[in-house]
């Protein structure tokens, strides 16, 4: 037997109707991220929505377009995702809702601003690097011109997820590994290598306590080895 569980959105900001059906889809959707849902089936009685989200219909408005993006990288974070359109007539439910409202005002979320507002990176510009391609995919769907190219970079995103504007990267038997840029990944380096007691990790270790606190980079077996070469007490003590 399934359980029905229901949600309002209250939005204390002017927002078009097309605004606020973005604003539930996207509302819906981290609510079912909240409960750990992998495979969802979502119905909505706005056509544009549905048909911007299913790449039917062209976008044109700049706020729609950051509520796509934000509405696409919520949906990468689900093994399998489907958006049907229902007649307004046939939405009786989220009518009768709409008009009565919630019996219980902990299933009502607030909104001061619009949600793409609250997740957008900071506008410090940031040194490109390696998840750049990969974001950009997953965000607005990005891809290189060149055939295979853009071939290569679908199967390489198959690996990672989208989760609050994190990326993480996805593994066989092992929980998700956030992904760090390598300013980030030189501090989570420095912190994990001097330890809590100096004891000063090297080589296969420092990576597996890397790994294991939740982190990753693609060259953090090089990284972690060049980083160890560079620090005096390290080869000070090291064996000949």
């Amino acid at each position: 037997m399934g359980a029905t569980l229901h949600q309002a959105v209250t939005l204390q900001f002017r927002a078009t109707n097309n605004q606020a059906e973005y604003e539930a889809l996207t509302a819906g959707l981290k609510f079912a991220l909240s409960l750990a849902v992998k495979r969802i089936q979502v119905f909505s009685d706005s056509l544009l929505v549905v048909n911007q989200v299913n790449q039917t219909f062209k976008m044109k408005d700049e706020v729609l377009k950051k509520y796509l993006q934000l509405a696409r990288s919520l949906i990468s974070s689900f093994e399998n995702f489907s958006l049907t359109h229902v007649p307004r007539e046939e939405n009786q439910v989220a009518d009768r809702l709409t008009k009565e409202g919630l019996p219980d005002l902990h299933r009502t979320q607030i909104f001061e601003r619009p949600s793409f507002e609250c997740t957008e990176v900071s506008s410090e510009k940031q040194p490109p690097c390696w998840m750049d391609e990969i974001l950009n995919y997953l965000k607005s769907g990005t891809q290189p011109y060149n055939r295979r190219e853009a071939q290569k970079l679908k199967l390489a995103c198959a690996r990672y997820a989208l989760i609050d504007g994190e990326l993480y990267r996805r593994s066989y038997a092992k929980p998700l590994t956030k992904c760090l840029r390598p300013d980030k990944a030189l501090k989570v380096m420095e912190a994990i290598h001097r330890g809590e007691c100096g004891t000063h990790a090297r080589g296969r270790s420092l990576v597996m306590r890397i790994l294991r606190q939740g982190f990753f980079w693609p060259n953090i077996h090089k990284d972690t080895q060049a980083f160890v070469e560079k620090c005096p007490q390290c080869q000070y003590y090291a064996d000949m």
